[in-house]
């Protein structure tokens, strides 16, 4: 693994595995974030996503703690996915804690969006991401 950014709210980084990963892993730090700093990490995200042409991305929500407005759905596909979208990405997997799992909705690829699955651990993320 490779650390390509990191604050006290979350890390960055390369996987280098058959597909190469660009994993966000997010801190218990978010407890103090503010709406403006969770979207503003999401789009620099997308941003190394693009600077390295990752199309396979991991997101690790499980010291994730904010809670996020009824708008955010609206505002992700609306701003961020398109980002997504263009550059091609293919699969996006979350990690979540078991016990949020049930409630945690697999998107297929459809009409040109990415594949989305969510995991309980980051073995079984990255498992289907390569393949």
């Amino acid at each position: 693994m490779i650390t390509l950014f990191q604050n006290s709210l979350y890390r960055f980084s390369l996987l280098n595995e058959k597909q190469q990963v660009l994993f966000f892993d997010w801190t218990a730090k978010t407890k103090e974030m503010s709406y403006e700093d969770f979207q503003a990490a999401c789009h620099n995200f997308a941003g190394f996503a693009w600077q390295y042409q990752s199309t396979h991305l991991l997101v690790d929500t499980c010291n994730f703690h904010l809670q996020l407005p009824a708008e955010f759905p609206v505002w992700r596909e609306e701003q961020l996915n398109p980002r997504y979208y263009k550059l091609g990405v293919l699969k996006f997997a979350y990690i979540t804690k078991p016990e949020f799992i049930g409630w945690m909705k697999d998107i297929p690829a459809e009409n040109g969006k990415f594949e989305t699955k969510n995991f309980t651990s980051v073995a079984d993320a990255v498992n289907w991401l390569n393949h």
